[in-house]
């Protein structure tokens, strides 16, 4: 008898915990979301030594439940890349999409193909949160931007892997 109580009592508890509302949230931002989204954005001046943080804006499209939004980013130039000696660059993002928005950090190494103006910025991305539908995002992944003009236009890459989408 104090068995099939013990039984009882453990499918009581389980069936409780089941319907607990906090419960289903968490499961769902749980789930992992892998997205691979584009970037395409416009420096607001020119990083320098004396003043290595600039400013970018620019345009996301990411696959649903993201899709086509604005950017913003501001990042500075930690280490100016050299012939033969890669840069770095970090700073912080933000994403606005219709549903809500997302926000979070980059750290990239800076390399100058062939030149000063050729320049490849690698490295990773990490997703902090955001507000409405993405409040949950939490996540990250790499970062791949190629820019031809010494970085006043950036085309960038990120593969994410996200929960709380």
């Amino acid at each position: 008898m104090g068995r099939k109580l013990t039984i009882g009592i453990a499918i009581t508890a389980a069936a409780a915990l089941a319907v607990i509302p906090g419960n289903a949230a968490s499961a769902k931002s749980k789930k992992v979301t892998k997205l691979s989204c584009t970037i395409d954005s416009y420096a607001l001046g020119q990083p320098t030594p004396a003043s290595p943080t600039v400013t970018h804006l620019g345009f996301v499209a990411c696959p649903k439940p993201f899709g086509s939004g604005l950017h913003y980013n501001q990042i500075t130039i930690d280490k100016f890349p050299a012939p033969g000696v890669a840069g770095a660059a970090s700073g912080r993002f933000k994403n606005y999409f219709n549903q809500g928005t997302t926000r979070g950090t980059v750290v990239t190494s800076v390399v100058a193909n062939g030149g000063p103006a050729n320049l490849t910025f690698t490295g990773t991305v990490t997703y902090t949160g955001g507000t409405g539908k993405f409040r949950r995002v939490k996540g990250g992944g790499t970062i791949v931007c190629t820019s031809t003009d010494g970085g006043a236009h950036k085309s960038c890459t990120i593969n994410t892997t996200l929960t709380g989408v």
